[in-house]
């Protein structure tokens, strides 16, 4: 019997068969020792393995919470892309591609066409031309560094409000550019066209014709900051509040001005803004955060203003994440009956043969479909036939209201030859079942801005209304309280125009712009009168009949010959 537990390789006491008490080691003890220091080394190894095991498990948990933050961290920037391009027009399902117009203003050497060949290039300038190179169109505006003409530009604008870029120039052949905007359409999501206007004084009636007749959406009112605020500038400024288009003003050059002229420049920007006759509240965009406040208040009056350099590129993200985030402002009704394209350019392509751009006003432009072109010098339309149809230098079989395109057209008749010397700027393809009519005379509501005399009747000025561009003369002058029949700087009247050379389409409520080398006033269209030539002949007998008969009133009231009585 055991006298007493020890615990393995410890003497243990036990009585043999003899009575004796002995001392020995169990066999048992030993064995158990070596197993259990078996079943250390084996725990050992299993805790490594479980170590092994843990770092492994730790290591796969870690990825997985990496691949988590990742995920996490896309699924925020899909988010923040998605409220970027919450900002950006949507894309229907019907598969066009919205345009969004900027028309670029400012004063010469103001540095627009190089601000365009920056945003359409993606390349920054060199500081001697590089950019402005691929907007030119002729020679002798690369010669002088002017633009003198109406040009288009397209940049690309991705979901996540990034640019597709072109970096071909306006000087390459005809195929280059097709293959180029075709590239920029397919890439993009919407795309921004940007009209570059002429800025010399030389040129105004060229920029009040792409004001009106190209229908921007927003404009864009560029400034060197090394030559201020200049007569252009206010020019350019008033009449695009004169036609209420919303403006952003961009500040250029700022690598090269220095501090107390940038200074100088954009206070008197803000006081020209703040002014009675602007009323606008100017905001400076200084970080992306500031452009986006100024894409959430469009419908107030705040006008943002940048600042930037296209050399150093320093500002021009700014004014990308600025121009990403607008939508087209002006609705269009592509559903009309009624199809109205207005005629801004005309072409001869060898092998197509008369070709028309411009942009659809009302309805839908159907490929091989019959159109009217009109009115001609006689005041007819005439039938044709519109072939096939190009937008952005891609062919599609149909354009929709709101969207410029290039049409070639041939006449119906057999025995007519179309040729481009009878079409101008101003005419319109119209559906035949509206029966479109001529005018020479129309009626508006005018607003004189400035004249330093008297304006009277018989006064004479070119007048913008929409594409037309023509000299009228003011026929009658009348005032709402019949006050008398001049205008000065800050009157209203009504007032009926007669165009001079030829009769044009006018339709009710269009803005118009008449000058007389600076912009004189603003107004709109109230009535227009289906009448011709022919007709205002007879009036305009009448009319001189009349005064001649006043004039000899007034002769014989002023003149009076005594009576001489013979002495007998």
């Amino acid at each position: 019997s055991t006298l007493g537990e020890a615990s393995a390789g410890e003497p243990c006491l036990k009585v043999s068969s003899s009575g004796m008490v002995e001392e020995s080691r169990t066999k048992k003890s030993t064995k158990m020792t070596e197993k259990e220091k078996l079943t250390q080394g084996m725990g050992e190894g299993k805790r490594r393995k479980k170590t092994r095991s843990k770092k492994r498990v730790k290591m796969v948990v870690s990825g997985e919470e990496n691949a988590k933050t990742q995920g996490k961290e896309l699924e925020e920037k899909k988010m923040e892309d998605k409220k970027g391009s919450e900002l950006l027009p949507e894309r229907k399902n019907d598969g066009r591609i919205h345009d969004l117009r900027v028309a670029v203003v400012g004063n010469v050497d103001s540095g627009k066409s190089t601000l365009i060949g920056v945003l359409t290039g993606g390349e920054l300038d060199d500081g001697r031309g590089k950019a402005r190179s691929k907007i030119f169109a002729h020679r002798h505006e690369a010669a002088t560094g002017r633009t003198s003409c109406i040009s288009q530009h397209i940049v690309g604008v991705r979901a996540d409000g990034k640019f597709v870029h072109s970096n071909k120039s306006a000087n390459t052949t005809t195929a280059a550019k097709n293959k180029a905007w075709r590239e920029v359409v397919e890439k993009s999501d919407s795309v921004i066209t940007l009209v570059d206007l002429a800025g010399h004084e030389r040129y105004l009636k060229t920029t009040i014709g792409g004001l009106t007749g190209c229908y921007p959406d927003y404009a864009m009112l560029i400034i060197g900051a090394n030559m201020g605020i200049t007569k252009m500038t206010k020019e350019h400024l008033g009449v695009v509040l004169a036609l209420n288009i919303p403006v952003c003003c961009v500040i250029t050059k700022i690598d090269i001005c220095p501090a107390n002229v940038l200074s100088r420049t954009k206070r008197h920007l803000f006081r020209i803004l703040r002014s009675r006759g602007a009323k606008k509240q100017p905001f400076l965009v200084k970080n992306e955060v500031d452009a986006h406040t100024c894409l959430k208040n469009q419908s107030t009056k705040i006008t943002p203003v940048f600042m930037l350099s296209t050399v150093t590129g320093k500002g021009m993200e700014n004014l990308e994440t600025y121009l990403s985030g607008l939508r087209p402002r002006q609705a269009w009704d592509d559903e009309a009956k009624s199809v109205e394209f207005n005629v801004e350019e005309t072409f001869n392509v060898t092998g197509v043969g008369v070709v028309v751009s411009g942009t659809a006003v009302h309805g839908r432009l159907v490929q091989n479909s019959t159109m009217l072109l009109g009115p001609f010098s006689d005041g007819t339309f005439k039938p044709v036939l519109a072939r096939t149809i190009q937008r952005k230098r891609v062919p599609v079989p149909v354009c929709n209201a709101g969207e410029s395109c290039a049409v070639a057209i041939k006449s119906v008749k057999r025995r007519e030859t179309l040729k481009r010397n009878q079409i101008r700027r101003g005419m319109v393809l119209v559906d035949p079942s509206t029966v479109p009519t001529s005018t020479v005379s129309f009626e508006a509501d005018v607003l004189v801005l400035q004249h330093p005399t008297t304006i009277k009747e018989n006064y004479q000025a070119v007048i913008h209304c929409g594409i037309i561009r023509q000299t009228a003369k003011m026929v009658r002058i009348r005032h709402k309280d019949d006050s008398g029949e001049c205008l000065r700087a800050g009157d209203k009247a009504s007032v009926l125009f007669r165009f001079m050379v030829r009769p044009e389409f006018v339709k009710k409520g269009t803005t118009i712009i008449f000058r007389e080398g600076t912009t004189k006033g603003v107004g709109k269209v109230t009535n227009v009168f289906n009448d011709s030539f022919k007709s205002i002949a007879q009036l305009t007998d009448d009319e001189m009949k009349k005064k001649k008969e006043l004039e000899k009133k007034e002769q014989d009231r002023r003149i009076r010959v005594p009576k001489v009585e013979r002495v007998l």
